[in-house]
């Protein structure tokens, strides 16, 4: 085989190795920011949860909250509840507080003075109204509100009588702005999107506003469960177009590499999951790849150069080595041709000197003188 075409091929696999090696580090590097940026929305989550989820429950040990629920026909009485309503949600900066009986219709509110006013309308279709009557401690859930069509966390805790029993719930909605101005707002990733999802796979919060209310489940994603059609009501919950691609080499569990297909537009993107804490949710972060192709493109400009600088090593020791074998072939040559020069021009002398010694006089050409 030819000094070439083993060059050649040298020169194949480095390219090769020197891709596949600049791909895993791009990767690397993207799916540690990616799982970054999970962390501290995560964090931001927990955060708001922990400031919520205690509420409820202290709401419902107000003595006059047991007694709207054992006297639902005294006016007066359901007037200081509404009333009182209406200072809890200004006090805990909640949207909407509400105090719901045992089969789920709402006796009092904060909003009781307005023209949609839960007063008089039932929710018990809601999980949080079911959740907290069943286990009989609080219960969160996310949804969009039936009345009011604005997205929502939704808090709830059992309201018990004197003996213990569960006269009915009171519940708190808060809305996502405060989430979703610093989900709009990623900390450190530029070129990156993200979506919060629920447990049927549908997203209720978006980087993107073409990608609210999408079912992210891909090729299996069927017709919307009766759940996430009360949950997200007047919403299609269309399919997001997707292909996985897959985990690369070298990623955890929890990230792959999906392509959107998206107004005849695809893009290539690295999504990380994670779950959230207490709750069905999943933050999926996607950041594109372009700088993935951008580490590929570094990782093998490194290797030609390296393999460059190897072959320009290999010419030079080679070019040095045959002119150094040249030389000593010269220097052997001269070597051998010199003892021969001696020994010819040293032959006539040696004849002489012999034929002296043996009492003969050498032949000699001599000049006789011209007579006259």
């Amino acid at each position: 085989m030819s000094y070439r075409i083993i060059a050649f091929l040298v020169f194949l696999v480095t390219l090769a190795c020197s891709w596949m090696l600049g791909g895993w580090y791009g990767y690397r590097q993207v799916e540690q920011e990616s799982v970054e940026e999970s962390f501290r929305y995560r964090q931001l989550v927990a955060n708001e949860l922990n400031r919520y989820v205690p509420i409820p429950e202290l709401m419902a040990e107000h003595p006059l909250l047991a007694e709207a629920l054992a006297s639902p026909g005294d006016p007066g009485t359901l007037l200081r509840a509404n009333d009182q309503m209406q200072r809890m949600a200004t006090i805990v900066g909640s949207s909407d507080v509400y105090l719901m009986d045992a089969s789920g219709t709402t006796i009092a509110a904060n909003n009781y003075l307005r023209r949609d006013s839960f007063v008089g309308r039932n929710f018990d279709f809601r999980p949080y109204f079911q959740d907290a009557m069943a286990s009989g401690d609080s219960a969160i859930y996310f949804a969009l509100g039936t009345t009011s069509d604005v997205r929502g966390l939704y808090f709830s805790h059992p309201v018990r009588g004197d003996s213990g029993e569960i006269l009915g719930v009171i519940a708190m909605k808060v809305l996502v702005h405060e989430l979703e101005s610093q989900w709009r707002r990623p900390a450190s990733l530029k070129d990156s999107e993200m979506v919060v999802l629920d447990d049927a796979g549908i997203s209720f919060l978006s980087s993107k506003s073409e990608w609210l209310y999408r079912n992210f489940t891909g090729e299996k994603a069927g017709a919307p469960s009766e759940l996430s059609r009360q949950r997200y009501p007047d919403r299609e919950l269309s399919p997001i177009d997707f292909d996985s691609l897959g985990s690369p080499w070298g990623l955890s569990d929890r990230a792959g590499t999906m392509r959107i297909h998206n107004d005849g537009e695809s893009r290539e993107y690295l999504r990380v999951r994670t779950p959230l804490p207490r709750l069905d949710w999943t933050l999926q972060v996607m950041v594109s790849t372009r700088s993935v192709v951008w580490s590929r493109l570094g990782f093998a400009a490194v290797g030609v150069a390296i393999f460059v600088v190897g072959c320009s090593r290999r010419c030079i020791c080679a070019s040095a080595t045959a002119g150094r074998r040249n030389w000593l072939t010269g220097e052997s040559s001269s070597s051998a041709v010199l003892p021969a020069e001696r020994r010819s021009l040293s032959a006539p002398t040696s004849n002489f000197w012999m034929k002296s010694a043996s009492g003969r006089k050498p032949a000699m050409n001599s000049v006789k003188p011209s007579t006259s």
